[in-house]
């Protein structure tokens, strides 16, 4: 059975190289984000490199929505080996201008619909002996106070990963971040796609460490 796997907040950048990385060693890749019309440029993308793609549109901040798509694309696909949640509420806001209301729909993004992923997903990981793996980030180990809501988030988002890892490992699922510490570009010799994939990749192959710092 050819392996497959799914990635919420997909789309150009990050997310699309870890669709390529898998996509190349033979991975079906179902995706999830907000706009269905890049959701179809992407695909339009990846299927020219000869990989399979299909997809759904939800909302990452909206729990049902993104619970509804998550079960819908398991039935289509016949489960997941490996999924990658993504979706992240990317804003510069100083700490002190931040509302109440503002860091509690951030975090439902950032944190939050995260754990849900993995709820939708946990019996499918737990069937496949699968891998739960998450965007970090630096914000996350060292917080900037002008990205208040984020750094917030990402802090929590490396909690729960450790916390999921201790939690599920005798199900025999791997849960991994990959904090990313820095400007993600394509041209970037350190902070592309193409070389973050590969760290995701390595979890998902070694399933050693929880965490790559990059």
């Amino acid at each position: 059975m050819k392996k497959s796997i799914l990635i919420i907040g997909a789309g150009p950048g990050l997310s699309q190289g870890v669709a390529e990385k898998f996509g190349d060693n033979g991975f079906n890749v179902s995706l999830i984000s907000r706009n269905a019309s890049k959701l179809g440029e992407l695909k339009k993308s990846l299927s020219e490199k000869g990989i399979n793609v299909n997809y759904l549109a939800a909302d990452a901040g909206k729990s049902s929505d993104l619970t509804k798509a998550i079960t819908a694309l398991i039935t289509q696909s016949g489960g997941f080996d490996v999924v990658l949640y993504n979706a992240a509420v990317l804003k510069q806001k100083d700490i002190l201008e931040e509302s109440t209301e503002e860091l509690i729909s951030d975090f439902t993004v950032n944190v939050a619909n995260a754990l849900i992923a993995f709820q939708a997903t946990y019996s499918t990981l737990k069937e496949r002996k699968g891998v739960f793996l998450i965007t970090g980030g630096g914000f996350g180990i060292h917080p900037n106070a002008d990205y208040g809501s984020l750094s917030i988030g990402k802090a929590a988002l490396r909690s729960l990963a450790y916390q999921l890892n201790e939690r599920v490992k005798s199900d025999g699922i791997f849960t991994g971040l990959v904090s990313v510490a820095g400007l993600i570009s394509s041209d970037s010799e350190t902070h592309s796609p193409k070389i973050l994939a590969e760290d995701f990749y390595q979890l998902y192959t070694e399933r050693k460490v929880v965490e790559i710092f990059h």
